[in-house]
């Protein structure tokens, strides 16, 4: 039996859809309850950077991705979402959040609610342990796997901007175009301007040119400005490959 035969009731699931041109080449717009698997995230870029990892993974068909609208109240919305009726309905969830400043505080709190979303809804699963960038193994009566990755990894601050920076920075080929983003944030800052989120500032200063429609970090990967394939983004595509 699917997801959408099983048929989740409750209106707060319904959520809109995630890509716009899902809405534009099928006429259908995602719904959360047409899926078994579900991949959580911060907000909409981030959505679109990680659909394109699915894609390459050749599994974004298989896989709703739900937004939380930023982070900001992260263990509030993940309690809302994740309801013993969404848990019996699906096969695999997972979570992919930013470090920012904290990243063991958000490790700590990540564990917390989901253990306690799995143990709720599957009392059998409460010895279950999660561990940061694994995937549980299915209950006897059917729980899903639960997963979820903190980024940039390895317990460092940062954000996903923070991974996908080092990616491309690191590539030989993108030396001359590296200098050119460096020097000009380099300048803003000695003149006063100072970015609240440094990556981001790099990411954004490099699509300004090589993608200006949307020079985030979503619509970039939607551009092709990165290669997905690189070493250091391997973590990210290892986790994600485990749906």
């Amino acid at each position: 039996m699917t997801a959408k035969e099983r048929n989740i009731e409750d209106p707060k699931h319904a959520v809109a859809p995630y890509l716009e041109q899902d809405l534009c080449i099928t006429g259908k717009k995602r719904q959360i309850e047409d899926y078994e698997e579900v991949l959580v995230v911060e907000g909409y870029s981030d959505l679109l950077f990680y659909a394109e990892v699915l894609k390459a993974l050749k599994k974004d068909d298989q896989v709703f991705i739900h937004r939380l609208c930023g982070k900001t109240r992260l263990k509030a919305k993940l309690e809302t979402l994740l309801t013993p009726t969404l848990l019996h309905t699906k096969t695999a969830i997972g979570v992919v959040v930013d470090a920012d400043e904290r990243p063991e505080e958000t490790r700590q709190s990540l564990e917390t609610v989901l253990s306690q979303a799995l143990k709720t809804a599957f009392p059998e699963a409460s010895g279950h342990k999660l561990v940061e960038g694994e995937w549980t193994m299915p209950t006897e009566r059917g729980s899903p796997r639960i997963g979820f990755l903190i980024v940039p990894g390895r317990a460092t601050e940062g954000e996903i901007e923070t991974l996908v920076w080092q990616s491309w920075a690191n590539d030989p080929k993108n030396g001359a175009e590296k200098k050119c983003v460096e020097d000009y944030v380099a300048c803003m800052k000695s003149n006063g301007f100072t970015a609240h989120s440094p990556d981001k500032a790099l990411i954004g200063t490099l699509l300004a040119v090589r993608y200006d429609e949307d020079p985030r970090l979503g619509p970039g990967a939607r551009a092709k400005v990165f290669d997905l394939n690189r070493p250091e983004l391997k973590p990210l595509r290892d986790f994600l490959s485990g749906f």
